[in-house]
This record gives C-alpha cells, structure tokens and sequence, in this order.
C-alpha cells in the first residue's frame, strides 16, 4: 500500500512539473521591433501579452490533438523524429553511464571504505575527494588534450563510430560515481561493529562473505535511495559533455533549440521550436521517473525488516 501511494505521488509530481514545462516554454518571447529617428535606429522591447501567450498554448495544443505531432523542427521535420533520433544516441550514454556509476561506484566505494590511510591514498578517499573537486569542465578538456596530441588514431568527437558513446558515457558517469562511492562508504563505515556483524563472524565467516553477504546488502537501501538523485546529477552532466565533444544527442540538439544567441540578441531570425523543447524535457524527466520507480521496487526488496 505504502509503494502504490509513493508512486502516485511521484506521478502526480511529474504531471505538475510537466504542465510547469510546457507552460514556461510557450511563454511568449518574441521582441517588439520598431524603428525611430531619422537614422532609422532599431529598437528592441518587449510587452508580455496575455492574447500571445493563449495563442501559443492553443496552437501547441491544436498540434497535438488534431495533426498527433509536437510540431516541426528547423529542419521541416516532424518534433518527433528528431527526439526519437537524439535520445537514441542519448540513452547509448545515458544507460552506459549509469552501470558504470552503480557498479564502479559500489565497488570503490567498498576500497573507499577498507581504506587505511584515512584518505591520504591517492587511490581511496583521496581519489574520491579529488575528482569532485575538480570541475568536470576542466577534466574534460585534459582528457582531449591528452588524447589528441597522444592518442591521435582515437576519434573523441561526432557520433558517427560504433564506440562514440563509450567516451562520453565516462565522463558523465565520473561525477555521479564519486557521488555513489562516497554513499556507499558511509553506509558500510556505519554498518561496521553491529552486533550481527560479531555473530557472523564468531560462526566463521571471512570478512569478505561478511561483508558481501551482509554488511552490502544492508547498505543497499541508503544506496537505492539516492538513485533519484544519482540520475538527475547524471544527466546535469550530459549537455558539457555532448558539447565539448560535438555528440549530437538529445542535450546538444535541445540547447540547439532554444536558440540562445539569437534569442537574447532580439534577433528576428530567432526560430521557434517549442514543441521540440517540450519533447525533450519530457523525455527527460520520464527518466528521471523511471529512476524513481526503480529506486521505489528495490527499496521495497531491500528493506530491513
């Protein structure tokens, strides 16, 4: 009963964001444009307009019920083909990343917590603690450097070749695999010295099945909690690194589509593709909601009774 109410609730939430989403996108942006004085000077304003603004929610909405598209791209191509190409090569990076953030985090985690020189090792809680100092930015733009003049056979950029996204998935799965590392840690750092960690021992179990057959499985819950948070950290991450590395998936074309420059300059080349930002926000944050039903089923198995 508990779980069906948590996922109603997490459902209802996305539907009030959802409509929060299409309402700030529809919000009309386009400038007032008029000219003065004798030398024809361009002048930029803006006037918010009640009238503008129903009559983009009512064409986005008249899109979708009566033609079934979110409207079309830059491109004359339908919103929905170019969100379903884009998230395509996202979610390579997307699902990538996140097994390596659960599987290389819990396992560091593990050395972070047997580590014995309390965080001077470089390779323990030291690593931990550099490379969430450090901006991802920064890291990135190393590991081109390195790569280019050292590995130059290695094509880092575009999205043509069959291991384009391994890279990429890396390095967004760098942050919130720390993030996990240092979860996991805590949890098994405050699992240590219960009392059914004595018994255990005392019937002859090693240290290792202790800890694999107990001591993680106790700590699995605070670890699944935190998933939610693990994939929104992943995905803040996607658009530096789809950019810096010219992947074009569903982040970078998103960007592309609002149209940043030209919007803030007031240009009247400024191309609107409103119902393509829609597509992709709600892209992603069914995944952010898949995540938290993930999150919700595990927390019920791994429950301490």
């Amino acid at each position: 009963m508990q779980i069906t109410w948590n996922i109603t609730k997490s459902f209802l939430f996305f539907l009030f964001v959802a409509i929060l989403l299409m309402l700030a996108v529809l919000f009309p942006r386009s400038p007032d444009i008029g000219v003065s004085g004798n030398a024809m000077t361009l002048e930029y304003g803006y006037e918010f307009s009640w009238e503008a603004y129903r009559h983009n929610i009512s064409l986005f909405l008249d899109d979708v019920t009566d033609r079934g598209t979110l409207g079309f791209t830059r491109y004359n191509n339908p919103a929905e083909e170019e969100i379903g190409l884009h998230m395509a090569r996202s979610l390579k990076v997307i699902i990538t990343a996140f097994m390596i953030t659960m599987i290389f985090g819990v396992l560091k985690g593990i050395y972070d917590f047997y580590d014995r020189w309390g965080g001077w090792n470089i390779f323990g809680k030291g690593l931990t603690w550099i490379v969430q100092s450090i901006p991802d930015f920064f890291l990135l733009i190393c590991l081109q450097w390195l790569i280019i003049f050292y590995l130059p056979s290695i094509r880092i950029f575009g999205h043509d070749h069959w291991y384009s996204f391994l890279l990429p998935a890396f390095l967004v799965s760098l942050y919130p695999m720390m993030y996990v590392a240092r979860i996991t840690s805590a949890a098994l750092s405050n699992e240590k010295g219960k009392p059914y960690i004595q018994v255990a021992r005392s019937k002859g179990l090693t240290g290792k099945k202790v800890l694999w057959k107990h001591m993680l499985r106790n700590s699995l819950y605070p670890i699944f909690s935190n998933l939610p948070a693990m994939m929104l950290y992943l995905l803040s991450n996607l658009l530096i690194v789809e950019y810096l590395l010219d992947y074009r998936g569903a982040a970078y074309r998103m960007f592309q589509a609002f149209d940043v420059s030209r919007a803030l300059s007031g240009s009247m080349k400024f191309i609107n593709e409103s119902g393509l930002i829609i597509g992709f926000g709600l892209s992603f944050m069914m995944i952010v909601f898949i995540s938290q039903l993930i999150s919700l089923f595990v927390l019920k198995l791994v429950e301490p009774r």
